[in-house]
C-alpha cells in the first residue's frame, strides 16, 4: 500500500481509531456529511455508510472526483448503474484489515485517475496550444502593415496563454550604440497611457538583458528577484498605475539569421482568462507561473514574430527601394526638362485624388481602388514621361520654328543681299560717273531710292520671317506672305540665285501651332514608346505589373485617335483614363511654362468637359475630377527639384495638351 498520506472522508459515526491501530499512521480522517463539503478538503477516499447515504444518493457521491468505499450491504444493485471504476465494494463481513487495504487501493486509484486526467489535460492543452500557434502564424503572415503586425503579435500572445499584459520592444540600429524602442504595450485590466519611446539597451533592464544575451527569462515574482542578478524589475509603473506585476516571461525575437530583432514581455498569466487584476493584493492568488510548456509556446511565437517582422521590414525595404528608384527616375526626368519641373508629381497627386474620390463617391460605388492599385497608378503617373530621355535634345530645346543657327543664317542672308544691293548701286553710280553721259543728280537719286526700297523690302521680309518664327499656342492666320518671301530671289555667297527662304525653311515657318514640324511632333510623341520600352525592362512585382500598360496609354483617347497605338476605348485601362484627364489638366494650367501662360482653372475644366462630350475623355472621370474638386490636391503646393530656367532656355514638355491636336475652344 502507498506510504503517502491518505485523506479519508467519513461520517461522524465512523471510528477511524480502529484502522490506525492496525499500523497505518498516514490516514487523515475528515468528517463529512454531504458531497458539497468535499471541495473544502478534497479527500481522496470517501468511506460511505448508511448515515452518508441516508440524505444523499450514491449517484450524488459518485459525481465527486475521488474513489468511494462502501459495504456491499448498502449498495444493492445501484453500484452497477454507477461508474464502477470509482467505487470499491467491501464484501459482507469484511474485517478492519481488509477495509484498510481497500482504502489504500482506493487512494491509489484516485491518484492514478488524477494523474491520468492531468496528462490528458496537458495533452489537450498542448494540442490546442499548437493549433492556436498555427492560427497565430497564419494571422501574422497575412498582416501587411508593420504597426498592425506588432499589435497582432502582442494580442495573439496574450490570447495564447491568457496573459493580462504584454509589451514589445524593437532593437534600433539606426544610431550607435543601438537602443531599445519601446514600441507597444497592452494591458487587459487597466488603461495604460502610452507613448512610444527609446531606452538604453543594457543589461540593467530585463528587456535589455534579454536583447543583449538572447536569453529567455522566466520570472515567477518580479518583486523577489535576487540582488546579485544583473537586471532588476522597475516598479515605478506598478506604483504609478496601482498594478502588481507578478510573473513574467521575457523572450528575445530571433529571426532565421539568428539576429535578435526585439523582445517580447508577457506578464501575469491568469487562472481565469476574463478576470481583471485591479486589486494588487489579490493578484498573486489570481495568476500562476509560466511553465516550460508555456515558455515553449511563447518561444515559438517569438520566432514567428521575428520572421514576420523581418519579412515586413524586407517588404518595406523593397517598397522603399522602388520608391527611391522612382524618385531618382523622376529626378532624372526633371533635370532633363527643368522648366517643367513638378509635372510628374502634380499628375501623380491628381491621380491619387481622383482614385480616392471614386472610393468616396456613392454614385460610382462600383468603382473601387485597392491600395496596391492606387500605388500602381501613382508609380505609372510619376514615370509616364520617363521616355522623354529618348527624345533628341535639339527637338526638346527647339524654342522657335527655326533653330537659332537657322535664324542667324537668315539674318546673314538678308544682310548679304542688302550688301549686294549697296554694291550694285555703287557700281552703277561709278559706271555712270565715268560714262560719257555723266552722273546727274536725278539719276543718283533714282538709283539710291531704288536701292533703299529694295533694302527696305528685305528688312520687311526679315521682320515677317522673325514674326512667323514665333510659335503660337493656337493655329492663327495664314502664311501667304511667306510664299512671296520664298519667291524673292537673292544671290548667295557663291553668286547663285535662290529664294530668300528655302522650301525647308518655308515649311518650318508655316507651322500653324507651336514650333515643331510634323516629324518633330512625331518624335515628341515617341516619348510614350520610350516610356513603355523602359518600364518593361523593370521586373515589377505582381501588384505593380500593370505600370507599363497604364503609363503607356496616357495619350490614348476613347475615340481611338490617341497615340501611340490608337487604342479603342475598351482597351484603355481605367487608371490610364484617370491619368489622361489629370495630365491634360496640368498641361493646361501649369504656371511653369516659359513659352505659354497658365490657363485659368475654369477654362481648363470647360475644355475637359468638352473633350468628354466629344468622346475623347472618360466622362465619369471628368465628372468626378470636377465635382470632387480633385484639382485642389495640387494647389498651394511647391513641386520640382530645381527652379524654372529662364524663358530663353525652355524645353518642350512632351505632354503639353496633345501636340498633334488643334484646340480652339
Amino acid at each position: 500500500m502507498d506510504a503517502h498520506a491518505i485523506t479519508l472522508a467519513h461520517s461522524h459515526e465512523f471510528a477511524i481509531t480502529s484502522l490506525l491501530e492496525l499500523g497505518h499512521p498516514h490516514i487523515a480522517g475528515i468528517t463529512i456529511t454531504s458531497p458539497d463539503q468535499w471541495e473544502q478538503h478534497r479527500a481522496e477516499v470517501i468511506l460511505l455508510d448508511h448515515h452518508l447515504l441516508q440524505h444523499h444518493s450514491l449517484a450524488s457521491w459518485s459525481e465527486l472526483p475521488c474513489t468511494l468505499v462502501l459495504p456491499e450491504s448498502l449498495c444493492g444493485g445501484e453500484v452497477a448503474e454507477q461508474n464502477h471504476k470509482q467505487t470499491i465494494v467491501l464484501p459482507r463481513g469484511a474485517d478492519p484489515q481488509l477495509t484498510l487495504k481497500a482504502i489504500g487501493f482506493a487512494a491509489e486509484h484516485t491518484r492514478l485517475r488524477q494523474q491520468n486526467a492531468s496528462l490528458n489535460r496537458q495533452l489537450k492543452n498542448k494540442g490546442e496550444g499548437l493549433e492556436r500557434l498555427v492560427e497565430v502564424g497564419i494571422a501574422l503572415s497575412g498582416e501587411s502593415d508593420l504597426e498592425q503586425l506588432l499589435e497582432k503579435i502582442l494580442a495573439e500572445g496574450q490570447r495564447l496563454l491568457d496573459c493580462d499584459a504584454a509589451s514589445l520592444f524593437l532593437i534600433d540600429h539606426s544610431e550607435e550604440p543601438a537602443s531599445l524602442l519601446f514600441k507597444l504595450t497592452r494591458n487587459a485590466s487597466i488603461d495604460v497611457p502610452f507613448k512610444e519611446h527609446r531606452m538604453p539597451m543594457d543589461k540593467s533592464s530585463i528587456a535589455g538583458y534579454s536583447a543583449i544575451t538572447g536569453e529567455t527569462l522566466k520570472i515567477d515574482d518580479a518583486y523577489t528577484l535576487d540582488d546579485d542578478l544583473p537586471y532588476q524589475f522597475n516598479r515605478s509603473f506598478d506604483l504609478a498605475m496601482g498594478y502588481r506585476t507578478v510573473n513574467m516571461a521575457v523572450l528575445p525575437m530571433i529571426d532565421q539569421q539568428q539576429k535578435i530583432v526585439g523582445v517580447l514581455e508577457f506578464i501575469n498569466r491568469k487562472r481565469e482568462a476574463d478576470s481583471k487584476l485591479t486589486i494588487p493584493a489579490l493578484t498573486e492568488s489570481m495568476v500562476y507561473p509560466f511553465d516550460q510548456e508555456a515558455l515553449s509556446l511563447l518561444q515559438a511565437l517569438a520566432s514567428q514574430a521575428a520572421v514576420a517582422i523581418e519579412n515586413r521590414r524586407l517588404l518595406n525595404d523593397v517598397h522603399n527601394l522602388f520608391d527611391g528608384f522612382v524618385q531618382a527616375s523622376v529626378f532624372a526626368i526633371e533635370q532633363r526638362d527643368p522648366t517643367t519641373s513638378g509635372h510628374s508629381f502634380r499628375v501623380a497627386d491628381l491621380c491619387e485624388s481622383v482614385a480616392a474620390s471614386f472610393d468616396a463617391s456613392g454614385e460610382f460605388k462600383h468603382i473601387r481602388f485597392r491600395e496596391e492599385q492606387i500605388r500602381e497608378l501613382r508609380f505609372a503617373a510619376l514615370l509616364h514621361d520617363f521616355g522623354k530621355v529618348g527624345v533628341r535634345e535639339h527637338v526638346l530645346t527647339k524654342a522657335k520654328k527655326l533653330s537659332t543657327a537657322g535664324c542667324e543664317m537668315l539674318r546673314y542672308r538678308v544682310a548679304l543681299a542688302k550688301s549686294k544691293l549697296h554694291n550694285q548701286s555703287l557700281e552703277q553710280l561709278l559706271n555712270l560717273a565715268i560714262s560719257k553721259h555723266g552722273l546727274t543728280p536725278e539719276l543718283r537719286s533714282q538709283i539710291e531710292r531704288e536701292r533703299d526700297t529694295e533694302c527696305g523690302q528685305l528688312d520687311e521680309y526679315l521682320e515677317a520671317i522673325l514674326t512667323a518664327n514665333e510659335p503660337t499656342m493656337l493655329a492663327e492666320g495664314t502664311f501667304e506672305h511667306l510664299e512671296r518671301i520664298k519667291a524673292h530671289l537673292v544671290q548667295d555667297c557663291h553668286g547663285n540665285l535662290r529664294g530668300l527662304i528655302s522650301e525647308e525653311e518655308f515649311q518650318a515657318l508655316s507651322i500653324p501651332k507651336g514650333s515643331l514640324s510634323t516629324a518633330e511632333r512625331k518624335e515628341i510623341e515617341s516619348h510614350v514608346n520610350h516610356t513603355i520600352d523602359f518600364l518593361r525592362l523593370i521586373p515589377w512585382t505582381d501588384s505593380l505589373k500593370h505600370v507599363p500598360l497604364i503609363a503607356g496609354a496616357h495619350h490614348e483617347k476613347l475615340d481611338g485617335k490617341g497615340y501611340p497605338n490608337q487604342l479603342p476605348a475598351e482597351q484603355i485601362p481605367f487608371q490610364s483614363r484617370i491619368m489622361t484627364v489629370c495630365d491634360i489638366y496640368d498641361a493646361l494650367t501649369a504656371s511653369d511654362r516659359p513659352y505659354k501662360p497658365a490657363m485659368p482653372r475654369e477654362r481648363a475644366l470647360s475644355i475637359l468637359e468638352f473633350e468628354a462630350k466629344d468622346g475623347m475623355l472618360d466622362s465619369q472621370v471628368v465628372r468626378v475630377f470636377i465635382e470632387a474638386q480633385c484639382f485642389l490636391a495640387v494647389e498651394g503646393k511647391r513641386y520640382g527639384f530645381t527652379p524654372p530656367a529662364p524663358a530663353s532656355e525652355y524645353q518642350h514638355h512632351v505632354c503639353d495638351y496633345d501636340l498633334h491636336l488643334d484646340h480652339k475652344h
